[in-house]
């Protein structure tokens, strides 16, 4: 589901870079040369981080002192188009775009490629992988701004909850749980999310049910009463309250909507 390698040495546009799966991306630490598509050739500069649309095959012709070469399934970026409702994430991959970093982003950017790596070596579990791409991508194509100013230990500390979270967000609600998890006491959790994600635990988790709710309701075939209670919630009346207060329409309007 993703593929991940260092790249470097001598390239010729004769031979193209193989992908295994459709999402691709290019990022160059230090090159000089240009990456030839199709639609024309783009010159590799340092920093510069490429989005590739799936047609086409990919070729450099110049020299790559260090970079990565990344793709990975649409399954995966699926779960990043879920956390990034705009347009421009929609967009990302469908033509070729490109994005030039300053050095102290490249550097963030580098260390977090180092550790997914080692992440995918070690064989983590893909929903963790998930999170951590979701959170590269967003970070890399600038569409989470509050993340260019934390620091890298901050960004490895986000990406740590939202791990956790994911993975108990829908059998555990209690801070004390989740600050466990991290390692810090629960007032030190409360003020971190604050500070780097701006809402509460509470509000966190009930965001993520809600967004698993939609997709449930959506895309599969359980019952409401059934969607309660993979959710977590005792009663199908509360699961309906809290999601009326989050969408603004009852589980009932919604799954007409979505059917309409």
């Amino acid at each position: 589901m993703i593929q991940l390698e260092p790249i470097s040495g001598f390239f010729h546009r004769e031979r193209a870079l193989q992908a295994i799966y459709p999402m691709r991306m290019l990022i160059v630490c230090h090159g000089k040369g240009f990456l030839c598509m199709n639609s024309g050739d783009y010159p590799l500069l340092n920093g510069r981080i490429f989005f590739i649309p799936e047609e086409g095959l990919v070729r450099l012709d110049g020299e790559m002192s260090s970079g990565y070469w990344l793709s990975f399934s649409s399954l995966l970026y699926a779960e990043f188009l879920l956390q990034h409702l705009d347009p421009q994430a929609k967009n990302l991959f469908l033509n070729l775009s490109f994005r030039d970093l300053d050095p102290q982003k490249s550097s963030k950017t580098y260390n977090l490629l180092d550790q997914l790596k080692r992440e995918i070596d070690h064989k983590k579990d893909m929903s963790y992988i998930a999170q951590y791409l979701s959170l590269f991508l967003g970070f890399t194509a600038g569409l989470d701004g509050y993340l260019a100013a934390l620091t890298l230990d901050d960004l490895q500390q986000v990406l740590r909850f939202r791990a956790i979270l994911e993975q108990f967000y829908k059998q555990e609600r209690s801070i004390q749980f989740y600050a466990e998890g991290m390692g810090m006491s629960p007032g030190r959790l409360n003020k971190f999310l604050d500070r780097v994600l701006g809402k509460s635990l509470t509000v966190l988790i009930k965001d993520r049910i809600m967004r698993e709710a939609e997709v449930l309701l959506l895309h599969s075939d359980y019952t409401i009463d059934e969607i309660a209670e993979i959710l977590g919630f005792e009663q199908t009346t509360s699961f309906n309250t809290s999601f009326k207060r989050h969408k603004g329409m009852s589980v009932f309007q919604f799954s007409r909507l979505s059917i309409s």
